[in-house]
């Protein structure tokens, strides 16, 4: 992956080339190519048969290219990714100047909560209410950017709005993930569900694929097709936030993949090195040449959980996440809270930011500096995905990937010495 994919890869996502002896390489098309060159061998009836197959497999095909075509559109991810400023040049988002700054007196594992939601933090718990005071921000789709024009966080909204079926699709399978797998952090509150590569457990870290599917008793294709959506959403919240987010994120963030060597993710059985699929309701689409997800990526859903103060190292500048739904799905049990906020908000603590959760909204942040998310309500879900950059996960890869070096070496003296 290079900086260039920003835009080569999305456009070529598309394009549907036809090799003619493609046409052949099946049963079908192999009696086609015989009907043609030999016609009197080929009964009248098996021609119209054929005939009518060919017909509606290139209307199918040419239905699909238009479908994609429209996605690709809609979500803008043929468009060149606009820098800040040009984003803000455009009227739907303004650039705040802000440095970061370090107050020693907010400690990790400090608990954050919306101001008026103070009666969730238990007795004896002390907790942040934000916003602290008029200096601190309360953002809708903003970009924030340093002394030194580095962006340091960055919301846009309604990136999907014109395809609100993908949006439903994105969540019906992570509803079917949370269904199916493990979490990573069983001991947290909601669900973080990892794809990709890992570290391995906590007790003995080696790098690998995640297996996370419970059902230990399905077959391999079962496996293939629950792990092939999962990526599949991935992949396309990829494509999506590269397309949608500052360019200088964007150029950052694939120029430390770049340098990092991971491999793209994948799964189990799966050889290529690009394209997904999305099994939408209509039929699966296919994005033969798109660029898949990086190698490290989670699907979330969270109910009532929060994220006390912290930080995260990552090898990548930033981390990228799309919220894919925040609803009421209990308005009896809401409706009890009057109007207060239903919480789980994004703070960027550092920049003195309160980013209020809403369906489809893109965001980039950097973990490294202090953050959380405040105390929740019940009654409210809250889920999306997220493309991460993880120290220790890439540290295990180079790792892996020093051993290899290591055992190749011997086998190679090991051959010497026997000469």
């Amino acid at each position: 992956m290079s900086s260039a994919s920003l835009t080569s890869s999305h456009s070529s996502s598309d394009s549907s080339s036809v090799d003619p002896e493609a046409e052949y390489t099946s049963s079908e098309g192999y009696l086609q190519l015989l009907a043609t060159r030999n016609p009197g061998l080929v009964p009248e009836s098996l021609k119209e048969a054929l005939s009518g197959y060919s017909l509606e497999h290139h209307r199918k095909r040419n239905v699909a290219r238009s479908e994609k075509q429209t996605i690709a559109k809609a979500l803008g991810l043929h468009a060149t990714p606009l820098t800040a400023q040009s984003l803000a040049a455009t009227g739907i988002i303004k650039v705040v100047i802000c440095d970061h700054s370090d107050d020693t007196s907010l400690k990790w594992g400090t608990l954050l909560v919306d101001c008026s939601n103070e009666d969730l933090v238990d007795s004896g718990n002390t907790a942040l209410s934000v916003p602290v005071d008029d200096s601190w921000y309360v953002i809708e789709p903003d970009i924030f950017i340093d002394s030194n024009g580095l962006v340091s966080l960055a919301v846009l909204r309604g990136r999907c709005s014109q395809r609100p079926d993908l949006l439903t699709y994105v969540n019906d399978v992570i509803d079917e993930a949370v269904n199916d797998c493990k979490r990573v952090r069983p001991t947290h509150g909601g669900d973080l569900i990892q794809f990709g590569w890992n570290a391995g457990p906590h007790h003995a870290h080696v790098f690998g694929l995640v297996n996370n599917l419970t059902n230990k008793r399905l077959s391999m294709t079962a496996r293939q097709q629950k792990d092939s959506r999962a990526l599949g959403i991935l992949a396309l919240s990829w494509n999506l936030l590269v397309a949608s987010l500052p360019a200088e994120v964007s150029t950052s963030c694939i120029k430390a993949i770049d340098g990092a060597g991971l491999p793209s993710m994948t799964i189990k059985g799966d050889s290529s090195d690009s394209g997904y699929t999305l099994d939408l309701p209509n039929g699966p689409l296919c994005f033969s040449t798109a660029e898949v997800a990086p190698s490290e990526g989670y699907i979330v859903a969270f109910d009532v959980t929060s994220s006390p103060i912290h930080t995260d190292q990552l090898y990548a500048p930033y981390a990228m996440n799309w919220v894919t739904l925040h609803s009421i799905v209990d308005p009896d049990q809401y409706q009890l809270h009057g109007d207060r906020s239903s919480g789980g908000n994004y703070v960027d603590v550092s920049l003195r930011v309160v980013v209020k959760r809403a369906t489809d909204t893109v965001m980039s942040m950097q973990p490294k500096f202090k953050h959380g998310t405040t105390l929740a309500r019940e009654g409210v879900c809250r889920q999306g995905t997220a493309i991460n950059f993880s120290r220790h996960i890439k540290k295990a890869f180079d790792e892996a990937i020093a051993i290899e070096g290591d055992v190749k070496a011997m086998v190679t003296q090991l051959a010497e010495e026997k000469k």
